[in-house]
């Protein structure tokens, strides 16, 4: 009988982990595909306007991202309340208490969701005269994305409560679709686009899969059958959201204005042209964020349940293995990206735009100290120590905001991004090692962190010197022989060499095994058609490993 209750548990644990797994897929091609189709409509917003009223569409977007941002603060936290509680309530049978939630926390934002929508509007046009009138035109087409995009965080929210990863990706590819295509047919047979025609493209393309994704919802929803103790009360299940998703609602505020922040304060202090080019900088770091954010949501629902269930060894196992798998991964693709900067620029944004190749290289380099805060977050949040984590993102933006200006007015946008990104997210992350061992119960060696930064830094800075004495040189002269202009700034030497003695750094230090990545590969279930590919994938990358 005992053995039989042990092998309940471990083959509920596997599930636990296969969920993960395949959430944790699915999360990567949702965000993947946002990026690649933003590069896409990158592509084609750089050859249908100039940048300086590219640069207005930019800043539109952003003063509305900003409301959608303050929209998410009141009531706050509402969709990390839902990522919190619906497959808590699973885990414990309280499948009744789940439809009042998702009731309830609707009823609630559209309670604060249509004056503040309303207050947003008239306050846009009290400052209008101070305006150009291109930005004004812009924000009121697009207020409605306002509500639009308000109310789809807590759809999505409800989707991953139910493990449902895939269907915010489906949608994704639908919103994708209606925003790319016309902009398409306006490129191919160069018709000429005034910059609000791409606005209301972008407002319908929010809007459609939005309203589709609401009826897959709502349909969802209406097929729960009630078990469990009786629904909680709507006093109950508010209380719920500002005690949990208020502090995390607060630090979720935090980020994303800081992020919008430093593209208004770039605007202003420097001038509209370089947000653009600075933009363009973040769009490329995400190539690296989503290697990290990916998990993000797959760690809160899995440690959420695990946490539920009491078991601490299999969280403790899945913190360490997969934070040391996705470092490795990241600092390969960092590497690759590092040195494809130029291309890049050139292909998807035009020659004109390599003079913001210094911006892109920094934001890479900052972007591979971030990734521990998505493992400590998620674990924190998961234990319900969710005022921990506000006074956390509390503390990395007391140096951060302060270092990026300083260097800012000082030394332009690349001084910005090494005062406030990259030295501002090492000390974030020496915070964090500390955080995951004080608060999370989880022991990381530093040792260990330390050799895998190693491997990264060692083969990129003897492949930065081969670059300039060498493969420059070598790469423009093999490219014309060959005839293929299009390829001129394509660094295949310097991207080969690095991945070359990245693998024999990794394997002379032996930071990450074959053993991590086989356990890796045991959380994937080799009958599910994502899985089979993620499997291949690892096989490949284990192949450069030592046991």
């Amino acid at each position: 009988m005992e053995n039989t209750d042990t092998e309940n548990q471990n083959s509920k644990g596997n599930t636990e982990y296969r969920n993960l797994a395949t959430n944790t897929l699915f999360s990567f091609l949702f965000n993947y595909s946002s990026l690649f189709f933003t590069f896409v409509y990158s592509f084609l917003l750089a050859r249908l306007f100039v940048d300086e009223i590219w640069g207005y569409l930019i800043l539109a977007t952003s003063y509305i991202m900003i409301v959608v941002i303050i929209t998410s603060l009141l009531p706050p936290g509402l969709n990390f309340t839902l990522n919190y509680y619906i497959p808590r309530y699973f885990a414990l049978n309280e499948k009744s208490k789940i439809k009042s939630l998702i009731r309830n926390t609707v009823i609630i934002k559209l309670t604060f969701l249509i004056p503040i929508f309303m207050v947003s509007v008239l306050a846009f046009l009290l400052f209008a005269n101070f305006l150009a009138n291109t930005l004004v035109s812009l924000f009121f087409i697009l207020s409605p994305c306002i509500l639009v995009n308000s109310l789809n965080y807590i759809v999505e929210a409800i989707n991953r409560g139910f493990n449902k990863f895939n269907y915010n990706l489906l949608f994704l590819i639908v919103k994708n679709i209606i925003h790319i295509i016309p902009l398409v047919l306006f490129f191919v047979f160069r018709i000429e686009i005034e910059i609000e025609i791409a606005a209301w493209i972008v407002l319908i393309s929010s809007l459609v899969p939005f309203t589709l994704n609401s009826i897959f919802v709502f349909i969802m929803v209406n097929r729960i059958k009630s078990t469990g103790s009786k629904p909680d009360s709507f006093k109950e299940d508010i209380s719920k959201t500002f005690k949990y998703g208020g502090y995390i609602g607060f630090n979720d505020l935090i980020e994303r204005i800081w992020r919008e922040g430093q593209k208004i304060g770039i605007g202003h202090i420097i001038s509209t042209d370089v947000v653009t080019g600075y933009h363009i900088a973040l769009n490329y770091q995400k190539l690296n964020d989503y290697v990290i954010s990916s998990f993000n949501f797959p760690l809160l629902t899995s440690f959420t349940t695990l946490n539920t269930k009491e078991s601490y060894e299999q969280i403790e196992t899945i913190y360490r293995i997969t934070y040391k798998v996705t470092l490795f991964l990241l600092l390969i693709i960092s590497g690759i990206l590092f040195f494809s900067v130029e291309f890049v620029l050139d292909f998807v944004f035009l020659e004109d735009r390599l003079i913001y190749s210094n911006f892109l290289r920094l934001i890479v380099l900052a972007s591979i100290f971030k990734i521990l805060a998505t493992f400590v977050q998620s674990q924190l949040n998961a234990q319900h120590k969710v005022k921990l984590t506000l006074f956390l993102r509390i503390i990395y933006t007391s140096f951060s905001i302060p270092l990026f200006f300083i260097g800012l007015f000082f030394f332009g946008v690349e001084g910005a991004i090494i005062y406030g990104l990259i030295i501002g997210n090492i000390l974030s992350m020496i915070i964090q090692i500390y955080a995951s061992y004080k608060f999370g119960q989880i022991k990381l060696s530093i040792k260990k962190i330390v050799i895998q930064y190693i491997t990264f830094f060692i083969p990129l800075s003897i492949t930065i010197v081969l670059k300039e004495l060498i493969f420059n040189a070598a790469t423009e002269g093999f490219i014309q022989f060959l005839g293929l202009s299009l390829f001129k700034n394509f660094d295949f030497l310097s991207i080969f060499t690095f991945l070359i003695l990245f693998i024999l750094m990794n394997s002379l230090l032996r930071a990450v095994t074959s053993s991590d990545i086989s356990y890796f590969q045991s959380l994937l279930d080799e009958n599910r058609f994502f899985d089979k590919i993620m499997l291949k994938s690892l096989n490949i990358t284990k192949k450069f490993t030592r046991k």
